[in-house]
């Protein structure tokens, strides 16, 4: 009977995922984008080369020669709008779109279409357009970043030639016929200030907002909308100066400008439809189950839809317990609810695939270092975690979210600058993510660089993200008392150093004796000290109390006496076995603080001499 009644459950969530096993499903691939379609090849291939176009034509607006692809992009590009519909979010309960909308988290991102529409690629630009403003530029202004939606969706092709600056269909009686905001108003406003508006209320933001992109862009004055944008972003300058010091009038005369530019006749410019070398596409069928775990992924994705993909990702696995795209969302989804032992199976099985999988690789790095936070299960499983993020990064170099996480252990591991560096690189891949901000901010006060962490928390005191707003004020109201608090102890440790009292300076027979008093106590106790990290001279190694030994180790003019009760057990790598006898040779250590000596090791690399 139970089974009879999990296998009823398993039909109806299948089924629950509308139609899709009711018209073959296909994959095709280009260069930058991979469409998932139940339309046909033809029009799958039309769909990624239009996304290639715009691509190529957002390079040509910014004068950028190469744009970030800081995550993988999933098109899925539904054939019917009855298909469409149950996968786009709500806001106040209204569909945000009717043609496209766009899911962006860290490890991915997520375009949705419903090609039926006659709209169908204005909807793509513009849900395109939020993406890649993202991936290459800091947190635009929700004007700029509204505005320029808006004008990207309104470019059409007219022969072999694009046509930019048309008004937008859905705009083009609310300037004529509203009492406009004032500009100052609609350049200071925040996301959730839109969002809390009524229908009316934001059309007009919207088409205020694509005016003043629209002026800015046949104008050609982008350096001074960017040079606003510094005033205002950076500089916390108020709107109506930062208007007035960059466009030289001042606000009303501004926006008077922008009235009269709704109707001038050179609104509208032609350009010849720039080369594309995007060819040939890949294509390949989807099984059913395939193309159910990619729309359970996008669930899993969104916020709105978080809690209904897990019954559709169980139910795809029920039928396909190799499926990479099921399990890697799974262990997404599991991660993502604070699950990470749930979590590690399926993606264990994600990385096990035949097919390379940077999002696997780097979903499994992101639960083994949350196991390793949760459960404190030793220095092995860091590194196991460390190496999966490095195996996502070499799978795909420009993929952000792994190396801001490798910071993360890095750090942990005492490896001040990589990690610093790696979380650098994350957000230059990603600028618009805000999270790999956040998380170099805490990589710089790990590190102690305080006047660094203190500029990153200021710029992100600007967020439209609450929460990280929030967070940031919040950090920075503590960062003078947590300098003080790492001062005192970096004192308390120098003390140490020079009393030769203190534990490190302690003869080896009476650590020995020690270690023979304390070892039943300490066995079930877990080591909660921070490991760090060392690299230097190993100068000599005291094996006169077998297996006990000290290590000696030299880094520019200081001196490190490291510990280990049993160095049989201890991690060497670059060396088949430890030896009493190494002198003179380049290691990395990691090694937790204090203990019997000025540390105990952790893990021993034999760099050469």
């Amino acid at each position: 009977m139970g089974r009879r009644i999990l296998s009823l459950v398993f039909v109806l969530v299948i089924f629950s995922l509308p139609l899709v096993a009711a018209s073959p499903w296909i994959e095709v691939r280009s260069q930058h984008v991979d469409v998932a379609t139940d339309t046909s090849e033809k029009q799958g291939q039309e769909v990624a080369r239009r996304l290639e176009l715009m691509r190529e034509v957002f390079g040509d607006l910014f004068s950028l020669s190469k744009l970030n692809t800081p995550a993988p992009l999933q098109i899925v590009a539904f054939r019917s709008q009855d298909e469409f519909m149950p996968y786009v979010p709500r806001q106040k309960g209204t569909p945000v779109s009717l043609d496209g909308f766009l899911v962006a988290t860290e490890d991915s991102s997520f375009l949705g279409l419903d090609v039926s529409s006659p709209d169908w690629q204005s909807g793509a630009a513009r849900s395109y357009a939020r993406l890649l403003l993202r991936e290459n530029f800091p947190v635009m202004p929700v004007w700029f970043e509204e505005g320029f939606a808006q004008y990207f969706g309104a470019v059409k092709t007219v022969g072999q030639q694009l046509e930019f600056g048309n008004t937008p269909a859905q705009l083009q009686t609310t300037l004529a016929s509203s009492q406009w905001t004032p500009i100052a108003t609609v350049f200071g406003a925040r996301r959730e200030d839109i969002e809390k508006q009524s229908a009316a209320s934001a059309t007009l933001f919207q088409a205020e907002s694509w005016l003043a992109v629209r002026y800015i862009l046949v104008n050609n004055r982008l350096g001074d909308a960017f040079k606003y944008l510094q005033l205002a972003q950076i500089q916390h300058v108020p709107p109506a100066e930062a208007i007035e010091q960059v466009f030289g009038v001042d606000a009303p005369n501004f926006e008077k400008q922008l009235r009269q530019s709704l109707s001038a006749a050179t609104a509208t410019t032609r350009s010849p439809i720039p080369p594309l070398h995007d060819e040939p596409y890949s294509t390949k069928k989807l099984t059913d189950m395939q193309a159910h775990a990619v729309l359970a992924d996008m669930h899993a994705h969104s916020d709105q839809f978080f809690q209904q993909a897990l019954p559709e990702l169980q139910a795809v696995l029920k039928a396909d317990a190799n499926n990479r795209v099921a399990n890697r969302a799974l262990g997404y989804w599991y991660l993502h609810n604070d699950q990470p032992a749930q979590a590690e199976p399926p993606l264990q099985r994600a990385t096990s695939s035949s097919e390379v999988d940077e999002q696997s690789h780097y979903l499994l790095g992101a639960v083994l270092l949350k196991r390793e936070e949760q459960e404190g299960r030793g220095e092995r499983l860091r590194l196991t975690a460390l190496q999966q993020l490095q195996r996502s990064i070499d799978i795909d170099r420009e993929f952000a979210a792994p190396r801001s996480l490798l910071a993360e252990g890095l750090i942990e591991s005492g490896n001040y600058d990589a990690g610093i560096t790696s979380a650098k690189q994350a957000v230059a891949l990603y600028p618009g993510a805000e999270q790999f901000q956040a998380q170099l901010a805490r990589v710089y006060i790990q590190a102690e660089r305080w006047d660094s962490a203190r500029a990153v928390l200021i710029r992100l005191q600007t967020s439209e993200d609450p929460g990280i707003r929030q967070k940031a004020t919040e950090t920075l109201a503590s960062l003078e008392a947590t300098r003080q608090q790492a001062a005192e102890k970096k004192k308390e440790r120098e003390a140490a150093m020079r009393d030769p009292t203190a534990p490190q300076w302690k003869m080896t027979q009476d650590i020995a004796a020690e270690d023979a008093r304390d070892a039943a106590d300490d066995s079930e106790k877990p080591d909660t000290r921070k490991t760090m990290f060392l690299s230097g001279e190993l100068q000599s190694i005291d094996c006169s109390h077998q297996p006990a030994a000290f290590v000696t180790v030299r880094k520019n003019q200081k001196t490190v006496r490291l510990y280990t009760n049993d160095y049989t057990k201890l991690i060497v790598t670059g060396a088949d076995q430890f030896s009493c006898s190494w002198r003179d040779k380049r290691v990395v250590i990691n090694y937790k603080p204090g203990g019997h000596a000025d540390g105990d090791l952790v893990s021993l690399e034999l760099a050469g001499k």
